[in-house]
């Protein structure tokens, strides 16, 4: 695992459905949850043609070293990184010895 390879911070944000404004009004509202060193690789074009899946929606691998933060990460949160906010599909550990967290994400869908 080579930590060069860790080179976006990605905020991880958890809904809120509790949250309370100002006004004492209940409302949903994103929190952050955490914030890790991770490696984001977009899917190209090509491969979502030959998948016939064309579409605006860009979608992507996030991987991310192992701690008990990432193991609390669902496909109900989601991740800003590179700028952008990112809906989480599916979560997963890579092999079995918690050494990191693969996450399919996607953008330009609600």
């Amino acid at each position: 695992m080579a930590g060069g390879r860790y080179r976006e911070r990605a905020v991880f944000q958890r809904l809120n459905a509790e949250a309370v404004d100002a006004y004492g009004q209940p409302h949903s509202a994103w929190e952050s949850l955490t914030t890790v060193w991770a490696d984001l690789r977009e899917t190209t074009g090509k491969e979502r043609v030959e998948a016939g899946a064309v579409n605006s929606a860009v979608t992507g691998t996030l991987r991310l070293r192992y701690s008990m933060d990432a193991a609390s990460i669902t496909a109900a949160d989601r991740v800003t990184i590179r700028g952008s906010t990112w809906n989480i599909r599916s979560v997963g550990e890579v092999g079995r010895k918690h050494k990191q967290v693969e996450m399919l994400i996607e953008r330009g869908v609600s």
